[in-house]
């Protein structure tokens, strides 16, 4: 397994969004909230994210404005339960090298978003398996 850039241990939530399922953690670093999310489908890759925040957000829309759609997808599955696939109060992650970092100026109690491949060892094969979606033609890819 490559090595990690980030790692953690706390409140960790799976949620699907499009067919695949995505890990998200938040935490405090250099007094800044980081959010890291990332995908732990095996074989979606993070620039799939970005992909969907593309498509989702406006044509004009700049990369603080896609970073802040990825954050609030996170927070709306963990508030709302939307597409929640599990919460794990003390799960381990980590995220490999190679992610990408944007500023999101304080949206949704967040300062940061880095994306990228997330591991949660803590879900199980079932979990992290594609679901069903009704807009499949937001998610373009493999699985």
């Amino acid at each position: 397994m490559p090595e990690a850039a980030h790692k953690g241990r706390g409140r960790v939530a799976a949620f699907s969004l499009f067919g695949p399922v995505f890990g998200y953690a938040s935490e405090l670093v250099e007094n800044q909230q980081v959010a890291y999310i990332g995908p732990v489908t095996p074989g979606v890759q993070w620039e799939k994210l970005w992909q969907m925040a593309n498509r989702c957000c406006r044509t004009t829309a700049q990369d603080s404005e896609k970073a802040r759609w990825i954050v609030t997808q996170a927070t709306r599955a963990v508030i709302m339960g939307a597409d929640l696939v599990a919460k794990l109060p003390h799960g381990e992650w980590q995220m490999q090298r190679g992610s990408r970092r944007a500023d999101v100026g304080n949206w949704s109690h967040h300062d940061v978003l880095i994306t990228g491949d997330m591991t949660v060892p803590g879900l199980t094969p079932e979990q992290i398996s594609i679901k069903h979606t009704r807009y499949p033609q937001y998610y373009v890819g493999t699985p």
